[in-house]
């Protein structure tokens, strides 16, 4: 099964285009965190890297991903108003509790 790409509406490319842009800006900050970590060897680097490429990086590619396996198969509506939303928010709470984390944490850890 294979989607024709001329059956897909200009502004869903549009879209695509708009959250691999940010995908692509999310993992350059992430990794700018991770070089820190990397420099100075403070846990609250990591922390901070992990949760920024969880948000920015891995919740909107998890989001396509369901969302292009949805559409291969032609799943339900519900995978795209509650499923997908779910695990989205759900990898968004992780990343957030990761900042959360690395804002605590406290001198040399």
């Amino acid at each position: 099964m294979q989607v024709d790409p001329s059956l897909i509406p200009p502004h869903y490319l549009i879209l695509l285009l708009i959250t691999l842009l940010a995908v692509t800006m999310g993992l350059f900050i992430a990794y700018q965190a991770y070089q820190g970590y990397r420099r100075n060897e403070r846990r609250q680097m990591l922390f901070l890297a992990v949760g920024l490429a969880l948000i920015t990086v891995i919740s909107p590619i998890i989001s396509l991903a369901i969302s292009a396996v949805a559409l291969q198969f032609r799943l339900e509506l519900i995978v795209y108003t509650f499923y997908s939303p779910l695990v989205s928010n759900t990898i968004k709470i992780i990343g957030i509790g990761f900042i959360i984390y690395s804002l605590s944490l406290r001198g040399r850890s």
